[in-house]
C-alpha cells in the first residue's frame, strides 16, 4: 500500500521509498526509512499528507507520498 492511500489515524511501517537518491536521503534524515513506524496524522490541502514519526510531525507532498510503500502495523 502507498502512503497516500493510508487513512488518517492508521499506523504503518515504511517498506520502501522509490524516488531520487537526494529525496530518499532527506526523508531518511527525517526518520522516514524502511522499518520506521509512522502514523498518518492527517491530510492537508493540495494532497499533502501529515505523518508522525517518533515525536516529529512531517508534511509530505502528495507526489512524494505516492512513492512511499508502507505496510499497516
Amino acid at each position: 500500500m502507498l502512503l497516500n492511500a493510508l487513512a488518517p489515524g492508521v499506523a504503518a511501517h515504511v517498506r520502501a521509498v522509490s524516488t531520487e537518491s537526494g529525496v530518499v536521503l532527506r526523508l531518511r534524515e527525517m526518520g522516514l526509512r524502511p522499518g520506521a513506524l509512522i502514523r498518518m496524522t492527517g491530510r492537508a490541502s493540495g494532497g499533502s499528507r501529515i505523518v508522525t514519526v517518533g515525536a516529529a510531525r512531517i508534511a509530505i507532498d502528495g507526489a512524494t507520498a505516492a512513492l512511499i510503500d508502507v505496510e499497516a502495523a
